[in-house]
């Protein structure tokens, strides 16, 4: 274009030279028509030039648009994981930007290995979902997983947010889940009325207990027949780290066993004791987790370790309000300085083999807006905490007021911090056999060892 406007220009120069020439005087009669000549004729190519480029952009944009009818995202996940919200505010982003989502819910107890077989096939999806922290290892997050260290949204984690989204120093997950609490729930109104002072370490947690036991109400509420809540009570055992610190590195170097740990022998004692107490009532291994919300609704139990959402479920049972229930640590570190946290939950990461990278960044994109955002969470209301700056989730009160006694400080469970610390399949099976009498707490620990050995040796 650019030698075709010089071309033209010149052969209007020299007929405007040529014309001037042959009339003699009469050239000097029209001066500015003349010279004005090859300016316009010029301002007329850019002028042509400019609207073809938009011309070219809009048929881009028109493309690019059409393109994108033609993209359908996969996102696959365990059944549980998605949600109403999740897939109101996929409808929004196919109609804004026509980009179809397919949210593929997989069993709940297969999904994990039909996503791997997908994943080494390669036939997997553009988007997959798994849990948070250590966990990630288990997805063959270096393998698989795109890094999104770069993406703009990245900015707006918080640090606790940055390492459980990351894996071997690179972010991988888009995160909106949040974290979560192990903590002791407590009804603040029967406390009250027995004057109980809320514990502030082991021995003021007995003696609160056996203030409840003589007004004959069960202090806590266990279900020791759930072989699973049995083994997630060992989420409380922060201590083995805070009281000892670096002991979770230790652990995760192989250099040290949680039997060595004195902290970790101090935990499950203690939780023998309080059962041999009579803390937990006398049927406790009896109790399914399905008969707390009740129990706890119509007063028969004061307490239940557990998450911060157990209050909702309380409430929903015909209880008091859900701000009734307040929190404190876990009793049994007998450290009531930092409360012990879950992962983030479960995170989105993209397929870095998959076929629609860019449009899987603009959904990540598209649910980080801050509108978007904050949809998300007022759907979630099981959630804590916003993930990303800019939304705001309905924490329960049992949440805020022990993020105020501990001053915000946290510690991340054995379960999200240490290597294997959900190798051995027994172990809430042990902690049963410990409470029945037939293992001790050094044996419970001894057999996790072992479990974690053995996981050790395979990835060597």
């Amino acid at each position: 274009m650019k030698n075709k406007m010089v071309k033209k220009s010149l052969s209007v120069i020299l007929a405007v030279a040529m014309t001037g020439g042959l009339a003699g005087c009469s050239a000097s009669e029209k001066p500015a028509e003349e010279t004005k000549a090859p300016t316009e004729t010029a301002g007329e190519e850019k002028a042509d030039a400019s609207e073809a480029r938009k011309t070219d952009e809009t048929e881009a944009s028109v493309g690019n648009e059409a393109a994108d009818e033609d993209i359908t995202i996969t996102v696959a996940a365990s059944a549980s994981w998605i949600r109403d919200i999740d897939r109101e505010l996929a409808d929004k982003f196919t109609k804004e930007t026509g980009i179809k989502v397919d949210l593929q819910a997989n069993p709940d107890d297969q999904y994990e290995n039909v996503l791997m077989t997908r994943l080494s096939s390669g036939e997997g999806p553009d988007i997959y979902m798994g849990e948070t922290g250590l966990a990630l290892q288990r997805l063959q997050t270096d393998k698989y997983a795109l890094d999104l260290s770069d993406e703009e949204w990245v900015s707006r984690y918080p640090e606790w947010m940055m390492d459980q989204a990351s894996y071997n120093g690179r972010l991988v997950g888009f995160t909106t889940w949040g974290r979560d609490f192990r903590a002791m729930i407590y009804n603040s109104a029967i406390f009250e009325e027995h004057n109980i002072a809320v514990p502030t370490d082991y021995k003021t947690f007995t003696e609160a207990c056996d203030t409840l036991l003589a007004a004959g109400i069960t202090p806590v509420y266990f279900s020791g027949k759930d072989e699973w809540y049995c083994a997630q009570a060992f989420d409380g055992a922060i201590n083995i780290e805070t009281k000892a610190p670096g002991t979770f590195e230790k652990l995760n170097n192989n250099e040290t066993t949680f039997g060595e740990s004195e902290e970790a022998l101090k935990f499950l004692t203690n939780l023998k004791d309080s059962a041999e107490k009579g803390y937990f009532g006398e049927n406790y291994l009896s109790n399914t987790f399905d008969q707390g919300a009740t129990l706890m609704a119509n007063g028969e139990c004061a307490m239940w370790f557990g998450w911060a959402t157990y209050v909702n479920d309380i409430e929903a049972a015909g209880g008091p309000s859900a701000d009734t229930y307040l929190a404190f640590p876990c009793p049994y570190t007998d450290d009531f300085s930092t409360v012990s946290m879950t992962g983030a939950g479960m995170t989105r990461m993209i397929n870095k083999d998959g076929k629609n990278i860019e449009a899987c960044k603009k959904y990540f994109n598209f649910l980080a807006e801050e509108e978007n955002l904050q949809t998300y969470y007022d759907g979630r209301t099981d959630l804590l905490e916003s993930t990303l700056e800019g939304a705001t989730a309905m924490a329960p009160k049992d949440f805020t007021t022990i993020m105020e006694m501990v001053g915000d400080k946290t510690q991340a469970s054995p379960a999200q911090a240490v290597l294997y610390a959900s190798a051995d399949g027994s172990f809430g099976k042990n902690i049963q056999s410990m409470f029945f009498g037939q293992m001790t707490p050094e044996q419970v620990l001894d057999s996790l060892d072992a479990a974690r050995q053995k996981m050790f040796k395979t990835v060597e």
